[in-house]
C-alpha cells in the first residue's frame, strides 16, 4: 500500500463497472467510485496497480452538471446502489456506450442503432430485497464486506417493502442471532417475507416488473412462431411460459428450474431441472427435423470455457435463431464473437435497464443463420 497521497483530478468519463475515470499528470489511469463526468476532485490514493491507480474522494471542488443529491441517506456506504448520484440521463448514456464499446472489443459492428429500452421508474422498483439485521438494527452489508449498514427506507424497494419494514425490525429483535429476511411483492400486491432461507426461497423474478415485461414482449417479438423454442438457462420460464400456444414444443433448461412441470403447465411446455450444456450435448444425438430457436440467458460470465459443446449442440440440432441475453457486456460480446464463428449473424442489439441507480445493464441480441 502507497503511502496516501492527495492529488486533484478531473473526472473525464464512467467506467462500465461504476467508478469515474481520471488521468494524474503523468497520463495513469485513476479510478474514482461515487464521481461523475465533469466532476474537478481533490481525491486520496488508496492503491496503485501496474496500469492504474484507485481513489477516494476527499473534497468535490467543482461539481458535474450531471451529478445530483442521491435519495438515500446511506449511499456510498450501502453496498447496493452506485449512481445515485447521478441524473439518470448520464446512467443510461453511459450503459449504452458499455454495450457499444464491449462490442467493439471483440470486433462486431453493428449496422442498425441499438433498441433501447431505459426505465420509466427509476425509484421504488424493486419487488425483492435481501435484508440482513441484528437485533433492533436492519439493512444492508456494506460493500464487500459483512458490516450492518442499518436503513430507515430503501428508496429503490418497492414502497410495499418500505411500509413493512417496521414490522420486520420489531421480529427481528426476537431472533436469537444476526438474521437475513428476503422480501418480496407479489404478483398479486402482496408481501411475503423469508427468514433464514437461500436466495430466491419463493422462485426467481427479474426485480423489476415493468422492465421485465419489456424484456418479455422483446423476446417475443423476435422468435419465429412455430419453431421449437429451447429457452436455456431459462429458470422457472420467465421469458417462456407464456409463448406456448405459439410454438410446437417448448423446453425450459436450468439447474434451478423446476424438477417436474408444476399444475398448470402447458402440455407442449417441458422444464428440464439440469445443467444447460450437458443437457444439450445429449439432446443433440436426438434426430428433430423442423427448425428450432433457442433462447440463450446465461449467468453473469456468460457461456464461460465450456461454450464449444453448447455452440456445436445448437448446430447438430439445427437451430436457425438465437436470443442472446447477457448481464455482463464483457462476456455477453464475448459470446455472440462466438457464435458468429460458427455460422450465425447479428442482426440486432438491444439495451435494457433492470437496475436504474446502479451501473448494470442487460445486453440483448438477436442471431440467425446465415
Amino acid at each position: 500500500m502507497p503511502e496516501s497521497k492527495e492529488i486533484k483530478l478531473k473526472i473525464h468519463d464512467l467506467s462500465r463497472g461504476g467508478p469515474g475515470v481520471g488521468r494524474d499528470e503523468s497520463g495513469r489511469i485513476i479510478f474514482v467510485p461515487f464521481s461523475a463526468p465533469g466532476d474537478e476532485l481533490l481525491v486520496e490514493i488508496t492503491s496503485i496497480e501496474k496500469r492504474y491507480a484507485e481513489a477516494v474522494t476527499k473534497a468535490v471542488l467543482t461539481a458535474s452538471p450531471s451529478r445530483v443529491t442521491p435519495r438515500c441517506s446511506v449511499f456510498g456506504e450501502c453496498g447496493g446502489c452506485d449512481w445515485q448520484h447521478l441524473d439518470y440521463s448520464e446512467q443510461w448514456k453511459t450503459k449504452l456506450s458499455g454495450i457499444r464499446h464491449s462490442l467493439k472489443r471483440v470486433g462486431i459492428e453493428v449496422e442498425k442503432e441499438i433498441k433501447e429500452f431505459p426505465a420509466e421508474e427509476i425509484w421504488n422498483y424493486r419487488n425483492r430485497v435481501q435484508l440482513r439485521g441484528d437485533k433492533s438494527e436492519i439493512g444492508f452489508y456494506a460493500k464487500g464486506s459483512k458490516r450492518l449498514v442499518a436503513i430507515e427506507e430503501c428508496p429503490i424497494a418497492r414502497k410495499e417493502i418500505n411500509e413493512l419494514l417496521p414490522s420486520l425490525r420489531e421480529q427481528g429483535k426476537t431472533k436469537p442471532r444476526e438474521y437475513k429476511v428476503e422480501v418480496e411483492v407479489r404478483t398479486d400486491g402482496t408481501t411475503k417475507a423469508f427468514w433464514n432461507m437461500g436466495h430466491a426461497a419463493g422462485g426467481f423474478r427479474q426485480v423489476h416488473d415493468g422492465q421485465n415485461a419489456k424484456l418479455q414482449s422483446w423476446v417475443a417479438s423476435h422468435l419465429t412462431p412455430g419453431t421449437r423454442l429451447l429457452d436455456l438457462f431459462g429458470g422457472h420460464g420467465n421469458l417462456s411460459l407464456a409463448l406456448a400456444s405459439r410454438h410446437s414444443e417448448i423446453h425450459c433448461v436450468d439447474y434451478g428450474a423446476p424438477s417436474t412441470n408444476p399444475e398448470g403447465t402447458p402440455t407442449n411446455y417441458s422444464f428440464h431441472r439440469a445443467p444447460v450444456g450437458p443437457w444439450l450435448v445429449s439432446k443433440a444425438k436426438e434426430p428433430y427435423a423442423g427448425p428450432t430457436s433457442a433462447v440463450l440467458d446465461p449467468p453473469r460470465d456468460g457461456l464461460g470455457e465450456a461454450w464449444l459443446p453448447v455452440v456445436q449442440s445448437l448446430n447438430a440440432m439445427n437451430v436457425s435463431e438465437l436470443l442472446v441475453i447477457g448481464c455482463e457486456p464483457d462476456a455477453w460480446a464475448r459470446d455472440l464473437h462466438r457464435y458468429s464463428r460458427h455460422g450465425y449473424s447479428l442482426q440486432e442489439v438491444a439495451a435494457l435497464d433492470l437496475f436504474p441507480q446502479t451501473h448494470h445493464v442487460e445486453a440483448l441480441a438477436v442471431m440467425r443463420k446465415i
